[in-house]
């Protein structure tokens, strides 16, 4: 007799062999006969329709709690990233500089923010990974299509659903222990979960607690000290930030010292400046290897984090038909990042009369203030979210359900070691100084460790700034099947429902910001919210069933109507799929899905502040390049030939209340294959194609357009708006308007906007095989995505930029990233009733710097494998025992010449390297 059991068996069994197996086996479908029970119908992410079968048109990767487990890893961010469909950039532990703690997730490298992170299908607002616990999650489903019409905006490139435990009996007690192999990194995790059921319902409820230490940038050789290029591509040096604890002096342009033109670099031009630094009381040119500040000293490599979580679910059955549910959480993150010390980035002033002054005219100075420690940027974030509701099935068979979803965060935030720009520049003046009675006295910037306590307490500034947002959500569902109507397949089934949405978000800054104490922090209250309506309708028509070369042939359309109170008009979006199964096991499909994501209430309403981006400067070296144009434009700038400069501009960052919603069309066509006993494979194209995007052009993208056009005429020059723009206010440079005294672009306009075009395309592959081998069972699995293209353009007409295979700007998180061609997960598993032990091989292919110019050293970011290993003992039915290792052969993240941070690309790489771990499960 067939029953449930094979339901349960067929999902059991694809999760074992991972995300390949989930992608690729469906369960039978059995229809209902006197004496035989019908199957039960289950309900898949990507659909509202519940179905007796697992395999439907839109492809879907199910990864189980085991999953989880054998990656080994502590935390849902360590997990999903390893997922070949990631892409491109997300916030993380690898992040230090503007993570703020959070962990995303952005599938097919379209950002987070298109990539819809649900618990159970509902929205929660943070969207911040570190807030589900491992221990909670029963599976994880992803949509690698379009789900809009399904789930609403921000499904545009997928869906990330985090089912959590349900049914859970029993007592389960994990600890695990993590450390590097250089012995620092360590992390702590610690969870319970309990659960009872009776014939009534259920309970569960779990607590979570991890601990992860830090890793510094000092502690590995790769990323200890910045590396710069020689400027003639032949080798590298230790460099670092040109602002200086030396102070690095910015000379007015004509000046003349020692009867020559100042700057290392300007010896034949008398009519620029130069930058210098004072060594034992004499003018000497600056220089990055002499003078230049190793700021990785100081920097994280690895964010530490603690969270604490509670979660709970329960279940009631009022009648027969009635069963009313109830879901709980709260999370606490403490978070914390750290910087080198903070400099004088604005180029601060210092007047000829300044006692320490030996240049005898009024000059700015790059100084870092090294007295006073790093910069520290702590966060105490709360997250609650909580869901009631009933469900329930009419005599006829439709099913419904009814609740209310309530998601909040609290995120209060602490920097550290700041600078009070008002009170530096006070420091700096003596007339300033006399006048104020709280100054401390003058300060000598002009030489190392000169800044007495006093005048790090009067010069920096603690601040607290407090993020706040808030999500509501009611949902009404029904679904069902039309009865007798009925195609020659069977009876055609359909879901609708209704869904009523707020958003909130406010950014409280602290009094010292809104007051302007602290640079490059606009200090502006920023506030805003939105409703929208929805209603939707999915319908499932099975056009043959049964018959000669069509095993299963079905047709399902969805339609999703948007009413937002914040834009004009309103969205109207539809998908259609087809599933045509030739021949037993060999199934065909295919997906056109319309979207639609309104921008988010932080895209909207994030304040404008500055932000050092990393970029790397076109006019780098231009004396050498082949590029008339480039060198004409730079020659303009009045820098010289062989120009060298930081790495990091001067950027305006935030949100924009203008933007308007963006579109999108996506297509899949895949194939799926599993006649052949224990054996299945799937195969998937995948085209997605975004209007109006919502991004950040780049401050890369912004500058190599801008300087390799012919007189600056590119329309992205005008985003360029220098040293003046907004929180900026930095001295300008003597010749360029594009730049500030430090010679680094400034006054970038990389806030929030509507972009042109996004256009990605490429292969989902799934491959799944088990035997039984040695009184245990053999598995083997390989999944994996070939990126075939990945363009956009910044605005209409301009050039388009392919960034696949690449190492490109990330448009949403507006740093670069490697846009891997390949990444992929081949997996080898062998278990027993006694003991299970299994090794994964992770491999990114290579990305090429979409920004290197002829004299960039390493243009290329080198393909990484990955090889994590575990071995499971089963001591009894009680206890179990793991130990393993991430990254076992310690492979180190690859150089390149364009990037800083850790001289890699951090987004992309571990930077740890090796992790071993053991863990220890009771379960009672």
């Amino acid at each position: 007799m067939y029953n449930n059991s094979k339901v349960a068996k067929a999902i059991r069994v694809a999760m074992m062999f991972g995300a390949g197996a989930a992608a690729a086996i469906s369960a039978p479908t059995f229809a209902a006969e006197e004496g035989v029970e019908e199957v039960e119908k289950i309900e898949v992410t990507g659909s509202r329709i519940k179905r007796t079968d697992m395999e439907a048109a839109s492809p879907v990767s199910i990864f189980s709690a085991a999953d989880i487990a054998a990656s080994g890893v502590t935390s849902l961010e360590g997990f999903i990233k390893q997922i070949p469909a990631i892409n491109g950039a997300q916030l993380g532990s690898n992040v230090n500089n503007a993570s703020a703690g959070f962990a995303t997730a952005s599938l097919r490298g379209l950002g987070s923010g298109r990539t819809l992170i649900l618990i159970n299908g509902r929205r929660f607002n943070s969207g911040d990974l570190n807030s589900i616990p491992t221990s909670f999650i029963e599976r994880v489903e992803v949509v690698r299509d379009g789900a809009s019409t399904v789930y609403g905006s921000d499904a545009i490139a997928g869906v990330i659903n985090f089912i959590t435990k349900k049914d859970f009996e029993g007592l389960e007690v994990t600890a695990q222990y993590d450390v590097t192999g250089e012995g620092d990194g360590d992390t702590a995790k610690f969870s319970i979960v309990t659960g009872a059921s009776n014939d009534k319902g259920n309970v569960v409820f779990s607590v979570d607690y991890t601990d992860r230490e830090e890793v510094t940038q000092a502690d590995r050789k790769y990323s200890e000290c910045p590396l710069w290029d020689d400027g003639v591509g032949s080798t590298t040096y230790c460099g670092g930030s040109s602002h200086s604890e030396f102070g690095r002096v910015n000379l007015p342009k004509g000046y003349i010292i020692n009867g020559e033109a100042v700057g290392s670099k300007r010896p034949d031009d008398s009519t620029v400046g130069g930058r210098y630094v004072t060594i034992d009381g004499a003018g000497v040119p600056f220089s990055t290897a002499d003078h230049g500040y190793n700021y990785a000293a100081t920097s994280y490599l690895v964010t530490p984090v603690k969270i604490f979580s509670v979660n709970a679910a329960s279940t009631y059955e009022i009648s027969d038909s009635i069963t009313a549910f109830a879901e709980g959480g709260y999370s606490n993150r403490q978070s914390s990042q750290q910087m080198a010390p903070a400099a004088t980035f604005w180029s601060a002033p210092v007047p000829a009369a300044h006692p320490d002054n030996i240049y005898g005219v009024d000059v700015s100075i790059n100084r870092r203030i090294t007295e006073g420690g790093g910069r520290g940027f702590e966060q105490d974030t709360n997250d609650y979210r909580v869901v009631g509701g009933l469900e329930g099935e009419f005599d006829n068979g439709w099913g419904w359900d009814v609740s209310y979803n309530y998601s909040r965060f609290v995120d209060t935030r602490v920097n550290t070691g700041e600078l009070n720009r008002p009170n530096t520049e006070t420091l700096l003046d003596p007339a300033l100084c006399a006048a104020d009675e709280d100054c401390p006295g003058v300060w000598n910037p002009f030489a190392k460790g000169t800044m007495t306590p006093e005048q790090s307490d009067f010069s920096t500034v603690t601040f607290s700034p407090v993020r706040k947002g808030t999500t509501t959500q009611f949902m009404a569902n029904l679904s069902g099947d039309l009865g007798e109507l009925e195609l020659p397949g069977g009876a055609i089934q359909w879901a609708a429902g209704y869904e009523r949405r707020t958003e909130y978000y406010l950014n409280e800054p602290d009094g010292a910001e809104a007051l302007g104490q602290v640079y490059g922090q606009a200090g502006i209250r920023t506030e805003g919210d939105y409703s929208v309506e929805e209603v939707y309708a999915e319908f499932n028509f099975p056009i043959l069933s049964g018959v000669p070369f069509a095993e299963r042939l079905t047709f399902t359309a969805a339609v999703r109507a948007s009413d937002y109170s914040n834009l004009d008009d309103n969205a109207t979006n539809t998908k259609f799929g087809f599933e045509w199964e030739p021949v037993d096991g060999l199934l065909t499909r295919a997906t056109f899905a319309e979207g639609f994501r309104a921008p988010s209430i932080t895209e909207l309403f994030d304040p404008q502040e500055q932000s050092a981006l990393s970029y790397t400067d076109p006019c780098w070296d231009y004396g050498l390049s082949s590029n008339e144009t480039l060198k004409a434009n730079c020659a303009a700038d009045g820098i010289p030939a062989d120009f060298d400069s930081d790495s990091q501009s001067n950027a305006i960052v935030g949100g924009n209340p203008d933007l308007q919603a963006e579109e999108s069309e996506s297509l899949t066509v895949g194939i799926v294959y599993s006649g052949i006993e224990n054996f299945s494979v799937a195969f998937d194209y995948f085209n997605i194609k975004i209007e109006q995007g919502i991004g950040t052009s780049g401050v890369d993208n912004i500058a190599n357009a801008c300087y390799n056009s012919v007189g600056f005429s590119d329309e992205l020059c005008d985003d360029i708006k220098g040293s003046k723009f907004g929180p900026l206010d930095t001295p300008p440079h003597p010749t360029s308007p594009r730049r500030n005294v430090s010679e680094v672009l400034s006054g970038v306009l990389v806030i929030n906007d509507n972009l042109s075009t996004f256009e990605t395309s490429g292969i989902d592959f799934d491959f799944s095989y088990n035997m039984d081998l040695a009184g245990g069972t053999f598995t083997t699995t390989l999944n994996g995505t070939y990126l075939m293209a990945y363009d956009y353009t910044l605005t209409a007409g301009s050039e388009t930029i392919e960034a696949a295979g690449m190492v490109a700007a990330d448009q949403w998180e507006g740093n670069p990233a490697v846009f891997a061609e390949w990444r992929t997960n081949l997996g080898f598993n062998f278990a027993t009733d006694d003991y299970s032990a299994n090794v994964t091989f992770r491999y990114q292919s290579e990305g090429d710097d979409i920004s290197a110019t002829d004299t960039t050293l390493d243009t290329v970011a080198d393909s990484v494998v990955y090889t994590d290993i575990q071995g499971t003992y089963y001591i009894n039915d009680t206890y179990t025992i793991s130990a393993g290792a991430r990254n076992l052969f310690d492979v180190k993240p690859p150089y390149m010449s364009n990037y800083d941070d850790s001289n890699t690309v951090n987004y992309s790489y571990d930077l740890a390297g090796q992790y071993l771990y053991v863990k220890a499960t009771a379960r009672f």
